[in-house]
């Protein structure tokens, strides 16, 4: 990762710049995230409410890729709806906008639509079929499930199993969610699975600057889809809008692919805020750090490990912080999936990371290291050798070295990974790409060996099964070594909070005080499902689907802009 190199403008410069033409980027990234994006602003304009900028430029950053192109948003003005008071709130319960002037509020709405080819339908006559074979009940559930958003009217709706491979599907969507407004977003899925993210904007309410789809390239073809909105009215300021849907837990090491998936989303982010501000530094203007919501099926509680480490960053529940104000009367037991063993679980959320909490509280003394989902891999790696009993260096080297000529070959690295069970079903399950950027990772020097000083700078098993031990000793594990290793990733992917911004991991920052100008944090004025998951129970003749609408209320905090 050398984007700090390659594109200039250092993050930590006192020099603030302005959001306009965040160049888009596909070299320098590691294989194992794939990105394609849409540029909707190609002109340079203001990111920060309040700032001065210079004349707009009508061109692209010189440093962008040659190769990329963009496209304007084409507002579908005929479609729009006339902007009114009532349509800002009219389906928001009346809790939600008690606090919050009309227009101020962003609502959000998560909701896992359950694609057709994934939903069994039993027959008359006992047996049980997809809902794809189905054509008509296929269509008439997807049409209430579009009409139940419609009725929302959220500025924004983020879909996961949206069925993306069938064309009459697909068609209901972007047609009848254009009529009321929206721009659609579709992020397929890796791998030619059908189903994927939708991801719709009203344009009533916000401008879309940027989409990008973030591919994981891992085994469970996961996606994220990124949008950076900037708001038509005057109180709310720019947001950055993540879209997911998480691996399902099929076994004990899902946990640990999902903490994976999100390692990624967050480098990402990091990554898409430190070069859009390097970019537009180039043009003198001021930047500051972005308000970030990142919804969808997470596939886990709140009280799971991806949970615990969004938490541990600064992300805040949006459910759950309404249900700490203890005034909307949500059980600690809400739930929004009804899961095919028949369990009724709370797995989606809404969750927010402010401005305020995208800075490392070092007090002017520490280094800020960069998140990195290679880093929470090594953790992993490291974690097994210890288990196989390779408690030194010089061992846990030797177990990579098969040949011992003190150099371990890419072939070397990929099989000994192989030796320690991280690949393959019911396993971590590392692909060979994400191997490979371990591997180049590893070989600092690039000459196609990792020597012993190379290898321990990643692996170091003596200063892991100190940490190893200490996360044994104070957490009392009950569930198995996993849980250890877990929170050890977690702990290796991003050691401090600090998500506005990133460096390359052999350069040496020092944070004295916040770099990027004012921050804009938004505060969670409602959230709700159907209130029979809020009390903790599936409601009865619920079939839209096997999920349910999450909703929130996000307002700018006031005295905090």
């Amino acid at each position: 990762w050398t984007f700090v190199r390659r594109w200039g403008g250092h993050p930590h410069s006192r020099t603030e710049t302005d959001l306009g033409n965040a160049p888009r980027w596909s070299i320098g990234m590691s294989s194992s995230i794939g990105m394609s994006s849409t540029s909707c602003c190609p002109s340079l304009v203001r990111w920060s409410a309040g700032c001065s900028t210079p004349a707009r430029a009508r061109h692209r950053s010189p440093d962008a890729p040659s190769a990329v192109t963009t496209r304007r948003v084409t507002l579908a003005t005929a479609r729009h709806r006339e902007r009114t008071a009532a349509r800002s709130v009219r389906s928001v319960p009346a809790a939600a906008t008690a606090d919050v002037k009309t227009g101020d509020a962003l609502t959000i709405t998560t909701f896992n639509v359950l694609a057709p080819c994934y939903r069994r339908v039993k027959q008359e006559d006992g047996s049980t079929v997809m809902e794809s074979t189905l054509p008509d009940v296929a269509a008439a559930r997807q049409a209430r499930v579009v009409d139940s958003l419609l009725r929302l009217s959220s500025s924004v709706c983020c879909l996961q199993e949206f069925w993306h491979a069938s064309p009459e599907t697909k068609s209901l969507y972007e047609g009848r969610m254009a009529d009321a407004g929206y721009q659609t977003f579709v992020t397929p899925r890796t791998g030619g699975r059908p189903d994927g993210l939708l991801t719709a904007v009203r344009l009533e309410d916000f401008d879309v600057v940027e989409h990008r789809n973030v591919l994981f390239n891992d085994c469970g073809d996961r996606v994220a889809s990124l949008l950076h909105l900037r708001p038509r009215g005057a109180d709310l300021g720019d947001v950055l809008v993540v879209n997911t849907h998480l691996l399902f837990p099929h076994n004990a090491n899902s946990t640990l692919i999902r903490l994976r998936e999100c390692f990624k989303i967050l480098e990402y982010l990091h990554e898409y805020q430190e070069l859009a501000a390097s970019a537009v530094a180039q043009v003198g203007g001021k930047a500051r750090r972005l308000p970030v919501i990142m919804c969808g099926d997470f596939n886990g509680s709140i009280r799971g490990a991806v949970s615990r480490f969004l938490q541990s960053q600064g992300f805040v529940s949006a459910l759950e912080e309404r249900r700490a104000c203890d005034c909307d009367g949500i059980s600690s037991n809400w739930v929004s999936h009804m899961n095919h063993h028949g369990e009724a679980v709370g797995v989606d959320h809404v969750w927010l990371l402010n401005p305020s909490k995208q800075k490392a509280d070092t007090g002017g003394s520490s280094v800020v290291a960069p998140p990195s989902w290679k880093a929470a891999i090594y953790a992993m790696i490291q974690c097994k050798m210890l288990e196989k009993g390779l408690m030194s260096n010089e061992d846990a080297f030797k177990f990579f070295d098969f040949n011992e000529d003190l150099g371990v070959t890419r072939e070397e690295f990929e099989v000994a990974v192989e030796m320690l069970g991280l690949t393959g079903e019911s396993t971590p399950g590392l692909l060979s790409e994400e191997i490979q950027a371990l591997y180049d990772d590893c070989d600092k020097d690039g000459n196609g060996l990792v020597d012993f000083s190379e290898f321990i700078r990643k692996l170091d098993v003596e200063s892991m099964e100190q940490a190893y031990k200490a996360i044994c000793d104070s957490q009392n594990i009950e569930e198995g070594p996993w849980d250890v290793v877990g929170d050890l990733m977690a702990a290796s992917a991003s050691p401090v909070v600090c998500a506005g911004f990133t460096i390359d991991e052999d350069d040496e920052v020092v944070v004295t005080e916040p770099v990027f100008g004012k921050k804009q944090d938004l505060t969670v004025s409602n959230a709700y499902l159907p209130d029979a998951m809020l009390a903790g129970t599936w409601p009865e003749n619920f079939e839209l689907s096997d999920h349910g609408p999450l909703t929130a209320v996000l307002a700018p905090s006031r005295g905090r802009r």
